[in-house]
Order: C-alpha cells, then structure tokens, then sequence
C-alpha cells in the first residue's frame, strides 16, 4: 500500500508522514490507508452486497437516509470531570493519545485485559501510527460512550475530519471477531475516510435497519443505547495526533452530585465557556 511522493515521485512507506527525499508531506498515515485502493476497493464491494441485501429486504429509502445521516454525524469523546478539568484547565492545551501518555509516564495502564492487549490489538489496524491515534466515537444524537466518562465532548469538524478515518468497531473487539493474531494481515474494507463514514456505517450496519424507521432511530442503531456497558458497539473515529482543547465544540454532562464535585464542574464550565465552548448540564 505504498504511495509515491507527488514532487519527486520517491516512493513512500506506509510508516511516512512525509517524502523521505524531498521532505513533501505525504498525508497522515491513517487517512491514506484508509483512501488507498486496495481498502476502497474492498469497501467498495461490501457495499454494494450490504445495498443489494438492503433491495431484497425492501429497506432501500431507509438504508439511503440512514448512509446520509451518518454522513452528518459527529465525533465525540468521553471524559471523566477530573480529566474534562486538567484538559480545560490545565497548562497543556493537547490531549495525547493513550500510548503517548504511558510512555511520558503521565499514565499508568491498568491491570484490565483491555490494556494489556491495547497495544497489540492497536498496532494491528494502525501499525505504523498506533501511538499517535486518538480514538473517538461517530453520535448522532451527542451522546457518547459512559464508560469512559459521564462528559461527552462533540469536536468540531473542521479540527479533526482531515487527519481522522473511521473503522468498523473498537480494534480489540475487531481483532477478536475476525480471529486476527499477531502477524497476520487485518482484512480489507473495514475503514474509511472521514467523508465516507455514512457509507462504512450502512455497510456495517444495514441488519439493524428495518423497512418504515423513522431516522429518530438511527442514533441507536450507529452507537448502541447501552453506553455504559464495554460491549456497546459503535462505529470509532481514528484521529491522527493530539486533540487541543480548542477542537472542543460542545460538552454535554451531569451536574455532580458532591459539592466538592460541584466546585470543579463549574471551574471546568467557566474555562469551557471562555474557549467558546457551549456547555450543556443534563439532569
């Protein structure tokens, strides 16, 4: 899946962010995986089988709306009050990947199978720039994953839809479905580019959609009503790089219950709101 620089026409290496002669950038890796033939070709077929099987079904009009929906969906990310806090707050404005922050010691993994293996089952889809992945999660209805925290915060498009792609599902859950083990090829068709998410979500999700939904229905059916469980299936966002807190476009959250609590959410609102962020408390 190699490219070839558009200036001097040297060849460049998936693992490149840029023209190794003359210094061109090259584009982030993620999103040239994601636009190479090789994957556009294979989504490309799951496609048209997902539109034929959506014809035999008598889901066409459903299955069209719910691929264009999804073209309008946003990416959002979860958060704890104190990590929401140290982002608004704090002297670093960028959110680091997983990996950058364990190996800056500025976290520990724990001891959960999911971080022992995050690593493998990242370096699997992403292989050459898993460190630098910040995962998020496609919403339709801004809501987000309540596993990883109680505040979900929308991003906007502009910041993140050049450098991001979309894949299939959460890559631990990818690689344990289709059986992939270390060394062996991910199979094609299951990413995309930002642009083309509506398209991977219909192929992905065609089953779910039923002849006569109402389109108040799809944000269930891209990210699955039980976000607080750690099987809830979404469709994830792949972001290359760190996330400035400037990329926040929205917060939506819970009043805390602790007044302590209570203290640090209206810290983190203020700070929130001065970055022109709109803050949106739910009961």
């Amino acid at each position: 899946m190699s490219d070839f620089c558009s200036k001097c026409s040297t060849e460049i290496l998936p693992s490149e962010r840029a023209c190794s002669n003359c210094g061109r950038d090259a584009g982030f890796p993620n999103v040239r995986s994601a636009n190479s033939n090789e994957e556009r070709t294979a989504l490309e077929n799951r496609f048209a089988e997902a539109k034929k099987m959506a014809v035999a079904r008598g889901i066409t009009i459903e299955f069209d709306a719910f691929r264009i929906e999804v073209g309008r969906s946003r990416a959002v990310m979860n958060r704890s009050l104190g990590a929401l806090n140290s982002w608004a707050e704090g002297p670093n404005p960028l959110l680091h990947s997983f990996h950058c922050q364990v190996e800056l010691m500025a976290r520990a993994p724990t001891g959960s199978n999911y971080d022992q293996q995050r690593t493998a089952a990242d370096g699997a889809i992403n292989p050459f720039c898993f460190q630098k992945i910040s995962p998020a999660a496609l919403t339709l209805d801004e809501g987000g994953l309540l596993l990883y925290g109680p505040y979900s915060v929308i991003l906007k498009d502009i910041a993140i839809e050049d450098r991001s792609s979309v894949f299939e599902e959460n890559p631990f859950e990818f690689n344990q479905r289709h059986h992939v083990v270390a060394g062996q090829t991910v199979p094609l068709g299951y990413r995309a580019p930002w642009a083309e998410r509506g398209r991977l979500a219909a192929v992905k999700l065609q089953h779910r959609i039923e002849r006569g939904m109402e389109p108040i229905k799809f944000p269930i059916i891209l990210m699955e009503d039980r976000r607080d469980q750690p099987n809830c299936d979404y469709v994830e966002v792949h972001i290359y790089g760190p996330v400035n807190r400037a990329s926040i476009e929205k917060v939506v959250g819970p009043k805390p219950a602790s007044r302590a609590d209570q203290l640090i959410w209206r810290r983190t609102a203020r700070a929130l709101c001065k970055l022109g962020v709109v803050v949106e408390e739910t009961p």
